[in-house]
């Protein structure tokens, strides 16, 4: 009886052992042609793209340039240096924005293809927001600043419709390089002061100066010169000069040489020469408040 039952059981597994077998060889040749189904795709898109890579259909044949203002498109595409006849699959793996974006005047490139045989570049120039002026190895040089104070060119002279930024050759601590921000602590408020002086004709600056200790004058033609002093508080002096400016009817615009607000406590003006040499101050607790003079 015991070798019965014992014969039984070995029966059940061994039909059991054989049927797992049979599934477990179905996966397997399930599992080999699926993976043959994907060699054979890939050596079909492989094939694919080597045909797509070598047809001369596919060669780029122009170029077109878009985004150019000062730069011509002549110059754009000797920079990028487009290789002659290229096809477009590979011209996707030209460095071609990675060459542009040396220029410093070109803030950011892009690159796209039209089927069948365009390459079409697109530059994006750097704007002018202002003119640096300083004194490098004993030469007056100047440079176009954008808006992020990068300097991307150097000019002979600055144009007349852009704010000059005159600095101390102590207060740039390094050689101008276009294209690198100038990384100095004064230039955030230089532009700052600028945005100020914009808001109020009265106060439009043509010039701000920065001198070895880093104070900021802000100057313009046939108006007073602002002496600002240290880049704290600027709002405050501005009004403050502003304050002053409107005293006595507007008069003092052309009584004074210059307006001293460095220290907001005690705003000072002095007269121009053919009027006196004695430096006056005017006090204010507040900007509302009128302005007398002492």
């Amino acid at each position: 009886m015991h070798k019965r039952t014992h014969l039984q059981v070995t029966e059940v597994q061994a039909h059991q052992a054989a049927k797992h077998q049979r599934r477990r060889q179905r996966t397997n040749r399930r599992r080999n042609w699926n993976r043959a189904l994907q060699i054979f795709a890939v050596f079909l898109a492989i094939g694919d793209l080597a045909a797509l890579a070598f047809a001369p259909g596919l060669r780029v044949t122009r170029v077109r340039v878009d985004g150019t203002q000062t730069l011509t498109p002549q110059q754009v595409f000797e920079e990028a240096q487009v290789p002659n006849r290229t096809n477009l699959l590979w011209m996707l793996r030209q460095p071609l924005t990675k060459r542009l974006a040396a220029d410093p005047v070109i803030d950011h490139a892009e690159r796209s293809v039209r089927l069948p045989n365009l390459l079409v570049l697109t530059v994006t120039e750097r704007q002018p927001f202002a003119v640096l002026a300083a004194t490098q190895g004993g030469a007056r040089q100047f440079w176009l600043l954008n808006h992020n104070g990068v300097p991307y060119r150097m000019l002979d002279k600055p144009p007349a419709h852009l704010p000059v930024i005159v600095a101390a050759e102590a207060a740039l601590p390094t050689d101008v390089v276009l294209g690198r921000p100038l990384g100095t602590e004064w230039l955030p408020e230089a532009y700052h002061l600028l945005a100020l002086s914009r808001t109020d004709r009265a106060l439009s600056g043509a010039k701000i100066a920065v001198d070895q200790n880093l104070n900021l004058c802000l100057n313009r033609k046939d108006m007073p010169q602002i002496r600002l002093g240290q880049s704290d508080s600027l709002p405050w002096k501005m009004a403050l000069a502003d304050a002053v400016l409107s005293a006595y009817g507007g008069a003092l615009s052309h009584r004074a040489a210059y307006i001293d607000v460095s220290c907001p406590q005690q705003p000072v003006w002095r007269p121009r020469p053919a009027l006196g040499a004695v430096t006056r101050s005017v006090r204010s607790t507040n900007v509302s408040n009128s302005i007398r003079s002492n």
